[in-house]
């Protein structure tokens, strides 16, 4: 991410990638798990779609209760890691499945659904709009740094109280929107997001952008656990 770009054509949204392992640490696959935020007109997420993969019998199957567990159990989320459609599609190949059906057709694989809270925002005034990108995971300190300098963070956090667990703020300009993000620890350690503050921005632009943040939370350890529009 360039500070200060204006960027054209935003690219459209794909599926998140998994590797799934048998134990926390294992180099060697066991599967794959795929999964989709659907986003709201207000581009906070409604509902979390998923499916995963492991060679024999039918392969496929949905399970939310799985979506929702790897958000809450560490030792379970140790065990999946993020990657990208390549990669999947090697793996896919590796472990006897083929070719990797395209995404429409493993869209057609999402049958257990889990509803996302999305009720309307409490508006506090005439300030900018914010979504906030919320992440479980417990990064290490390499990771927190990578994702810092990706996101081009200033590594200026506010005052204790003023804004807390703040690490640093990144700024863009994306369609003629400009736009800020703060990374922000939430807790001790056991949540991470990622705040947007937007004035109008087109939805296009921000749909973009929060795509890129979810992604770059992924790569460093972290899960994308829901988007809430905040105000």
């Amino acid at each position: 991410m360039n500070t200060g770009t204006t960027l054209r054509r935003p690219s459209t949204a794909t599926l998140d990638y998994y590797l799934l392992h048998a134990e926390a640490d294992e180099a060697r696959a066991t599967g794959l798990w795929i999964e989709e935020f659907v986003l709201s007109d207000d581009l906070g997420a409604a509902r979390l779609r998923s499916t995963g993969w492991a060679p024999g019998d039918d392969g496929w199957s949905s399970s939310a209760a799985f979506a929702r567990a790897i958000r809450t159990d560490p030792e379970l989320r140790a065990r999946v890691t993020a990657i990208d459609r390549a990669t999947a599609e090697a793996t896919y190949r590796r472990l006897g499945g083929g070719d990797l059906p395209d995404e429409e057709a493993l869209r057609g694989r999402f049958r257990d659904d889990s509803p996302l809270h999305s009720a309307a925002p409490l508006r506090l005034g005439t300030g900018p709009d914010v979504h906030r990108v919320l992440f479980a995971g417990a990064p290490d300190a390499h990771q927190i740094a990578r994702l810092s300098a990706l996101l081009r963070l200033d590594g200026t956090p506010g005052p204790d109280g003023v804004r807390p667990g703040v690490v640093g703020t990144g700024r863009l300009r994306v369609d003629d929107t400009n736009f800020r993000w703060d990374l922000r620890r939430l807790g001790p350690g056991i949540a991470w997001c990622i705040d947007v503050h937007s004035e109008r921005p087109g939805a296009d632009a921000l749909r973009w952008l929060l795509r890129q943040l979810l992604d770059a939370g992924r790569g460093h350890g972290l899960l994308p656990v829901t988007v809430e529009r905040l105000s």
